[in-house]
């Protein structure tokens, strides 16, 4: 028996203020809303960032979620995402009041990360690779 197919469709943040977190991405990365609806009470948009699906949505009816933080932890540490250019994107993002968790620095020839402080403290990390 031959696996299944596995491929990426989504993640789902959940926020304290979806309305903050919606701006956020937004703002900061030119996040697409696709659709938005209610779930449990709570506002949630679905959005496209060029071809990567994602979801944020607030505490729904009954639930009691608890708060992450921004240190490292077991589970999921952080998510990253590729930009063509860090200068630019640093540039870019500090003028848009980003949060850096950790300036940009190379890690090898030719590739830099950086760390941002994302909507209820994610960590979301910016990878730039060389194309030499």
């Amino acid at each position: 028996m031959s696996m299944p197919t596995y491929g990426y469709d989504h993640m789902h943040f959940r926020s304290e203020d979806p309305h903050a977190a919606r701006k956020f991405w937004e703002e900061m990365f030119g996040a697409k809303v696709v659709d938005e609806g209610d779930l449990g009470g709570s506002p949630i948009f679905s959005f496209d960032l060029n071809g990567m699906s994602f979801l944020v949505s607030g505490r729904a009816e009954g639930e009691d979620p608890v708060r992450t933080t921004s240190d490292p932890r077991y589970g999921l540490d952080h998510f990253g995402l590729v930009v063509d250019d860090m200068d630019r994107a640093e540039a870019d993002l500090r003028a848009k009041g980003a949060d850096f968790i950790c300036d940009p620095w190379e890690i090898g020839p030719g590739t830099k990360i950086a760390f941002i402080r994302g909507p209820d403290d994610i960590s979301i990390e910016l990878v730039s690779r060389s194309q030499a």
